[in-house]
């Protein structure tokens, strides 16, 4: 028993952690993915010439965090012509736009192969992009981090990015 004085500060330690971890997995309504959440996701639609002119369409959900986001974005590629190489010209495309600290590596995640993306805008703002083709779908988890971010930041965006599943 004479311990038990331990056990309130513990007891109030371990209710305060939980309550501030309110993390859920969000599942895509097509059923292709899970991805952990710290918040509800907004949903966005839009459309985006390809190299060939024809549209794609495109949805997000996302998560903005102070001067920075969490997003899955899902490109329907299926009025493009498949060239063999569409998930290496995504890779491509950002590599022509990186300001600096360009770098890619490869991934798999659920036996599906992918690029790891990492790379800085001119603004100093970094960026993590998760690639993987499946299908007609482009799957793209983002983190964005503004400069400055904290070790809380680098964390959140690490446990979202790694937390991607596909179910099919």
């Amino acid at each position: 028993m004479r311990y038990s004085f331990l056990m309130v500060p513990l007891l109030l330690w371990t209710a305060a952690a939980t309550a501030a971890d309110r993390w859920t997995y969000f599942a895509d309504p097509a059923g292709a993915f899970t991805v952990a959440v710290p918040a509800d996701p907004v949903e966005g639609h839009s459309t985006s010439p390809g190299a060939d002119g024809k549209p794609i369409d495109m949805t997000s959900y996302a998560i903005e965090r102070g001067d920075g986001a969490l997003a899955v974005v899902i490109s329907d590629l299926s009025r493009v012509t498949d060239n063999g190489h569409l998930l290496e010209d995504g890779v491509a495309n950002i590599k022509a736009s990186a300001a600096g600290g360009f770098s890619d590596a490869s991934i798999k995640v659920d036996g599906h192969p992918g690029h790891d993306v990492h790379f800085t805008d001119k603004n100093g703002v970094k960026f993590e992009d998760r690639m993987f083709l499946l299908g007609t779908k482009l799957y793209q988890m983002m983190a964005v981090l503004a400069p400055g971010n904290t070790a809380e930041d680098a964390a959140t965006a690490k446990r979202f990015l790694e937390s991607i599943h596909f179910l099919n």
